[in-house]
């Protein structure tokens, strides 16, 4: 006759596979990662965020950026500086007050900002391959709602 083991059941202890933090660290360090492959040293992620604004809000200020990115007025003139001097912003005074400048990509932060883009986006496509289009779509909007709200 064969004996059989009991099962003793124990009280589960939580794990960092309980955390939320813990899978958006990790997902982003996975994200981080594969940016760096698509693009190199090219731009650092905040820099292309920055660019990515400025693409899509044509005549944006400095500090909307600041508050749409959560950049400090300190790390974000010497970046706007750096794509100034590489040519890929255009600054144009306000009609009405001197002091605040729009920004514009030039036709070279243009070209920079699509082709960086499409890496970004072909990159995605592995990144993120084990998720379905709506899976995609879910997890933008929850992740959206997160950080909008938070």
């Amino acid at each position: 006759m064969v004996a059989r083991a009991r099962r003793i059941e124990v009280a589960r202890t939580p794990v960092l596979d309980d955390l939320l933090g813990y899978h958006l660290r990790r997902a982003s360090l996975l994200d981080l990662a594969c940016f760096a492959q698509a693009l190199g040293d090219e731009i650092k992620p905040v820099g292309f965020t920055v660019l990515c604004l400025i693409r899509e809000t044509p005549g944006i200020t400095a500090a909307e950026i600041g508050r749409q990115a959560r950049l400090q007025r300190a790390n974000l003139a010497p970046m706007l500086a750096e794509f100034d001097t590489k040519g890929w912003i255009e600054r144009r005074p306000d009609a009405e007050d001197q002091r605040i400048q729009h920004l514009h990509l030039s036709p070279a932060g243009e070209d920079a900002v699509s082709g960086w883009r499409a890496r970004v986006e072909a990159q995605e496509e592995l990144t993120f391959a084990a998720l379905t289009p709506k899976e995609r779509e879910v997890l933008r909007q929850l992740l959206s709602r997160i950080w909008k709200d938070g």
